[in-house]
């Protein structure tokens, strides 16, 4: 007797990425990191501007930082392409259920709250100043911040960054990971490595627990869209957010 379709698990089967191209991805990512902002500050000491003093470099940083996503979404479709990986194969199939989006975005608010509330009381208690985990990965509030720079920055954070780094740390890395070590160790490391990226010690505790989440979200529905549907909604609220501020 055959099983019916709703008694089939939603998570997709894992592509056949091997360990070399595990490594080789990241080794993509690092390469284009190290050239992308060695770039930036070669170009920046050649025209003599700076991110926090000048327009101009400020300016700079944002074309930087949407061309990094860029790279992240452009290592997934080579290493894709090397292995005939369809999109189908990473998950970019509809979800059954929305629902886990919402599930999601709740999940990754009260990771930042929970933490938020632990720095503080553990501040508190030793009576110590722990000001550098309290660093948000949020963007700066500058003067030199022009209408350019916040469009630029806008569809970085909102359109580029939940797209590619869906595809990068769940679509590739989590199930490069979850077929070679399994689900548990894949969505921990996927998820460490989702955190370390944004280097910013202040979000690597928040930023891991929000990459379970979405490691899970994945999983649950079989669909990448539903961690791209709510990473989206993530950085749309931070960034509306600071716009706010900004205009207040």
């Amino acid at each position: 007797m055959s099983a019916s379709p709703s008694s089939e698990p939603l998570a997709p089967q894992p592509p056949p990425w091997r360990l070399t191209d595990l490594a080789a991805g990241l080794a993509l990512l690092l390469v284009g990191y190290v050239v992308l902002l060695s770039a930036m500050v070669g170009v920046a000491r050649a025209l003599d501007v700076s991110p926090e003093t000048d327009a101009g470099g400020t300016l700079l940083f944002a074309i930087v930082t949407l061309l990094l996503e860029v790279w992240i979404g452009a290592v997934v479709w080579l290493m894709a392409r090397r292995r005939g990986v369809r999109g189908a194969d990473l998950g970019l199939d509809r979800p059954q259920s929305w629902r886990l989006v919402a599930y999601a975005v709740s999940g990754a608010y009260v990771s930042l709250l929970a933490y938020g509330i632990a720095v503080e009381v553990a501040e508190r208690l030793m009576h110590a100043d722990l000001g550098l985990l309290k660093q948000t990965n949020g963007l700066t509030d500058t003067e030199m911040n022009t209408t350019a720079v916040w469009f630029i920055l806008g569809v970085s954070v909102m359109a580029l960054a939940p797209l590619s780094e869906e595809l990068f740390f769940r679509g590739f890395l989590f199930r490069a990971l979850q077929g070679r070590a399994g689900l548990v160790p894949g969505m921990g490391l996927s998820a460490l490595a989702f955190s370390v990226f944004h280097l910013n010690v202040g979000v690597v505790v928040p930023f891991f627990a929000i990459g379970l989440i979405f490691a899970w979200a994945y999983y649950a529905s079989g669909s990448l869209w539903t961690t791209i549907a709510a990473h989206t909604i993530f950085n749309a609220i931070s960034f509306v957010a600071t716009l706010a501020g900004v205009a207040s």
